[in-house]
C-alpha cells in the first residue's frame, strides 16, 4: 500500500475521532474552551514541529503567498467548530456521510478548475462517482420508514 493512501486513511481516521472527542468536549466544557484547547495543542504541535525542522536544516525556502493562502487557521475553527456541534446530535455516522460527500463535490470542483496546481477534468466516471455517493449519503441519512 502506498504511503500516500496510508496517509489517506489516518486523515480520515484521525477526522472521525477528532470530531467525536471535540463533541463529547464541547458537551462538557463548552465550544469556546475546546476550541481553545485545540488551538493550543495545534500551536505547540506545529511550532514544535518548525523548529526541529530548522535544527535539522529543512526549512523551504520562504517566497511570497498571496493572502487567501493563509486563510487555513480560519478552517481549521469552522472543521472544529462544525464538527463539535454536529457529531453529538446527528451521529457520528451521518455527519461524516455529509461531510465527505461534502467534501467530494468540493475536491471536484477544485479539481476541475485546477485549484490545487493540476486540473483533472471531470469524466463520466467521476459524475457516476458522485451519483454513487449521493445514493450512499441517501440510504444513512434517510428516515428508516423510507430505506
Amino acid at each position: 500500500m502506498s504511503p500516500l493512501v496510508i496517509l489517506a486513511v489516518l486523515l480520515g481516521l484521525s477526522v472521525c475521532l477528532q470530531s467525536t472527542v471535540n463533541g463529547q468536549l464541547s458537551g462538557r466544557v463548552g465550544l469556546p474552551l475546546t476550541l481553545a484547547i485545540n488551538s493550543g495543542v495545534v500551536f505547540v504541535g506545529s511550532t514544535s514541529w518548525y523548529l526541529v525542522a530548522r535544527l535539522t536544516g529543512n526549512v523551504a525556502e520562504r517566497t511570497p503567498a498571496p493572502w487567501h493562502l493563509f486563510t487555513g487557521g480560519l478552517f481549521g475553527i469552522v472543521i472544529i467548530s462544525c464538527a463539535a456541534v454536529a457529531y453529538p446530535r446527528l451521529g457520528a455516522g451521518t455527519t461524516t456521510t455529509i461531510a465527505v460527500a461534502s467534501q467530494l463535490v468540493t475536491a471536484l470542483l477544485l479539481d476541475q478548475f485546477g485549484a490545487t496546481g493540476r486540473p483533472v477534468p471531470m469524466n463520466t466516471a467521476r459524475i457516476l462517482g458522485l451519483v454513487l455517493v449521493a445514493l450512499g449519503v441517501w440510504l444513512v441519512v434517510a428516515p428508516p420508514k423510507l430505506r
